[in-house]
C-alpha cells in the first residue's frame, strides 16, 4: 500500500534541501508553492516514489534491482546485476498516456520499460512490463499527502480517484524482469560459450 511515508522518502531523495526533512516541513513547503507548479512537482515526485515502489517489490520477489544514485539518470532508471550473466538496465514509466510509452520506444527501441498498469495493459509490445501499480494510486497519494489545499483552489488540477485505485505490485514482476534481462538461464549460458545446443 502507498502512504504518505512513501511520499515523504520520494521528495527526501528527490530534492536535496529535503534530504533530512520531517514530513510537516515537507508538508508545509509544499503547501506553499505556486499552484502552476503543482503539476510539474507531482509528476517529478511520483516518478522517484514509482521506481522506489519497484524496487522494493522485485526485492520481495527475490530480484536485487537498484536504483541510479541520480534520480535524473539519462535514458534508464534501475538496473540488475547477475554477476557475470551481466546488467539489464531498465526505465520506469509512472504515466496514463500510450503515446508517451509508445514515444519512447521508438526514442530507445532496445531498452524495456516497466510501466503503471493503465497503459501497460494496452501496450502490445513485450518491451513493456506491467507494474501492477496504477499511475491513478500514484498521483492520489502524492496529492493527498502534499496537494490538497491547492486541489481545492484549483479546478484545471485533475486528479482522479476511484474504487479500482490499484497500488499491489505485479505478483509475477520479479519473473517478467528477469525473463527480460536474462532470457538464458544460466546454464544454457555456459552451454552457448561452449557452443553447446541448449534448451
Amino acid at each position: 500500500m502507498i502512504t504518505g511515508i512513501d511520499v515523504y522518502d520520494a521528495v527526501r531523495r528527490g530534492y536535496s534541501e529535503f534530504q533530512n526533512a520531517s514530513g510537516t516541513d515537507i508538508e508545509n513547503y509544499f503547501a506553499n508553492i505556486d499552484t502552476d507548479a503543482v503539476v510539474g512537482h507531482s509528476a517529478n515526485i511520483k516518478g522517484i516514489m514509482f521506481e522506489q515502489q519497484v524496487v522494493d517489490a522485485l526485492e520481495q520477489q527475490g530480484v536485487a534491482a537498484q536504483m541510479f544514485t541520480a534520480t535524473n539518470h539519462p535514458a534508464t532508471d534501475i538496473y540488475i546485476d547477475d554477476g557475470w550473466l551481466g546488467t539489464t538496465e531498465f526505465q520506469l514509466k509512472a504515466t496514463d498516456s500510450t503515446s508517451y510509452i509508445q514515444a519512447t520506444l521508438e526514442q530507445f527501441d532496445s531498452i524495456p520499460i516497466i510501466a503503471t498498469h493503465e497503459v501497460a495493459a494496452q501496450m502490445q509490445n513485450d518491451l513493456v512490463i506491467d507494474a501492477g501499480i496504477t499511475n491513478e494510486a500514484l498521483n492520489q497519494a502524492v496529492y493527498e499527502t502534499l496537494f490538497a489545499e491547492q486541489m481545492e483552489l484549483a479546478s484545471n488540477i485533475a486528479v482522479t480517484t476511484s474504487e479500482l485505485t490499484q497500488d499491489t505490485v505485479n505478483e509475477g514482476l520479479a519473473e517478467l524482469v528477469t525473463d527480460m534481462a536474462f532470457p538464458i538461464s544460466p546454464i544454457g549460458a555456459i552451454l552457448a560459450l561452449l557452443g553447446l545446443p541448449f534448451a
